[in-house]
């Protein structure tokens, strides 16, 4: 049966977003000051809206401060590391996971962290959180001693993407089986480096460092409490970016998070001593879909086949100024089970080729019969409208794009909507092309969330069976592979063209050591210090 699933921006989303980082609270400036006075660790970040992840919809990366995930996501795309919970084991018919919840791993409140809090939190989740969906194949859980035992009603991959994010973490079962929804909306006490002292609405929390906290996270190398003992987060939502810039250089925060600085302001800090500017890109892929109905311009592949060789994306990114990079496959590189091959594939025969792409055109009968630059066939020209979102990257991109079809020929015009209506719109077939985004770190997740146009070739029962059978494939060689041959497949139909990765970064202060970033823009606090 034919599927669509609402894209939903997971925290990912929210770690994608610039972080940067400056002064501290003795008023001392990136170029000097006495960092050994520094106590308190001053960052901006987006408004928070809780401190129960199973509740929220997003979670910034500053937050991943107040709560671990159970385990660990592997930056090489392997299986998953050791976190809060430890030696995850998988049956052979991948109906079976048996996790270990070490002793000596206590809440801010001093309470250990037991088995049974991991089977009441996952509960907890399957009744209220909104990405229950991910992991509502666990049928039943038990405790066996320190371990916990989930019973599956079939194996499905992305339910090891939710056991390593943080909206997978553990809230003690006494504060679960004792407060309200809307109590552990702000009361929640979930497992982490750092706990809530104060929240101040539309203004900001200070957090404190929590004494019995532990990792076994190898990717880090303090596995004990963290060394900067208070943290002030300042909410940034109402700031102008230059305020927040100004802020930054004057030494009075020492992180900028969430929404973040732009090329401009990049580039004012680069000119600067004392900051380190450091890319940190959640997984995610920016690309169009073509309409292919009866009537549409797209309905002739040879259109289709013209658009996608002559899309130069090296030089579209570059009008961006590095805030994006190319993408050659709809599984990105940071993806875990991101496939070369199918990488490969479409970088040899889709994309990269406008001489071809020239040819292919004037061999389906599309000539410039007036000289105006613009190929025309049976009298009518080849022209079609692309609806792109009216803020970020994709305005730029579009327009370099619009070039490019000029030089082959083909008029494309520019829409530039709210992105809300280019999803309606692509969906309800009132379109020619349209640019669209996902970002999840899990393939089956984008696999079954990429098609809007209901009625595009290739979005049909044959594909969701051959995603469900590779994300029910236990053994993650072969389901790469599967997931290599979706996407191979899909191209065949020349319309879904993957285009390009935003880009975002971290610029902090050179006296903030320790800030431990991985490819898949995981960032992990334990040996952050001044």
């Amino acid at each position: 049966m034919k599927r669509r699933w609402i894209a939903m921006a997971l925290c990912g989303a929210m770690l994608a977003g610039v972080l940067s980082g400056c002064g501290g609270n003795d008023g001392g400036s990136a170029e000097g000051g006495d960092t050994a006075e520094r106590e308190v660790f001053v960052v901006s970040d987006d408004e928070w809206y809780g401190t129960d992840p199973y509740q929220q919809d997003a979670w910034t990366s500053v937050q991943s401060m107040i709560a671990d995930p159970l385990f660990t996501l592997n930056p090489d795309g392997g299986d998953l590391l050791d976190g809060l919970c430890t030696d995850l084991t998988i049956s052979e018919d991948g109906l079976t996971m048996t996790m270990t919840v070490p002793e000596g791993k206590y809440y801010a409140t001093g309470e250990q962290v037991e088995p049974e809090d991991v089977v009441a939190s996952i509960e907890w989740g399957l009744e209220v959180s909104p990405y229950a969906d991910g992991y509502s194949n666990i049928e039943s859980m038990e405790v066996d001693g320190r371990n916990v035992i989930f019973h599956l009603s079939t194996f499905r991959s992305d339910l090891l993407y939710y056991l390593g994010e943080c909206f997978m973490g553990v809230i003690d079962k006494d504060q679960l089986d004792s407060m309200t929804k809307d109590e552990l909306m702000w009361g929640a006490v979930p497992y982490g480096m750092y706990s809530v002292e104060e929240y101040e609405p539309g203004s900001g929390v200070t957090l404190v460092a929590n004494e019995g906290y532990k990792s076994d996270n190898p990717l880090v190398t303090n596995k004990g409490p963290a060394q900067i003992k208070r943290v002030e987060v300042k909410f940034n939502s109402n700031q102008e970016e230059f305020t927040i810039l100004e802020e930054y250089k004057a030494g009075d925060i020492d992180m900028v998070s969430g929404g973040g600085f732009g090329s401009d302001s990049r580039s004012q800090l680069e000119g600067l001593e004392g900051f380190q500017i450091v890319g940190k890109s959640y997984p995610n892929i920016e690309y169009f879909e073509l309409n292919t109905d009866e009537g549409s311009v797209f309905e002739d592949i040879a259109v289709r086949q013209a658009v996608a060789l002559a899309i130069d994306r090296d030089a579209l990114c570059a009008l961006t100024d590095g805030d994006a990079v190319p993408a050659y496959s709809m599984i990105y590189d940071s993806v875990k089970n991101f496939s070369q091959e199918a990488k490969d594939d479409f970088m040899a025969n889709y994309a990269n080729d406008p001489e071809r792409a020239k040819q292919i055109l004037a061999d389906a009968g599309y000539t410039d019969s007036d000289g105006d630059g613009y190929v025309e066939k049976d009298g009518a020209p080849l022209e079609f409208t692309f609806y792109t979102r009216s803020s970020g990257t994709s305005i730029t991109i579009a327009q370099g794009l619009q070039e490019q079809m000029k030089d082959i020929g083909i008029q494309m015009n520019i829409e530039s909507i709210d992105w809300n209506y280019v999803y309606e719109n692509i969906n309800n077939d009132a379109y020619d092309a349209g640019i669209e985004v996902l970002e999840w770190a899990e393939p089956i997740l984008v696999l079954n969330s990429c098609y809007y146009d209901q009625d595009a070739p290739g979005n049909d029962d044959a594909y969701y069976a051959a995603v469900e059978d590779a994300a029910s494939t236990v053994d993650s060689d072969e389901r790469t592979a599967k997931i290599g041959e979706i996407q191979m497949e899909m191209f065949k139909n020349w319309n879904i063209i993957p285009f390009y990765s935003d880009v975002a970064y971290i610029t902090h202060a050179d006296y903030v050591k320790g800030l431990v970033v991985q490819a898949d823009s995981s960032l992990y606090w334990n040996d952050l210090s001044f």
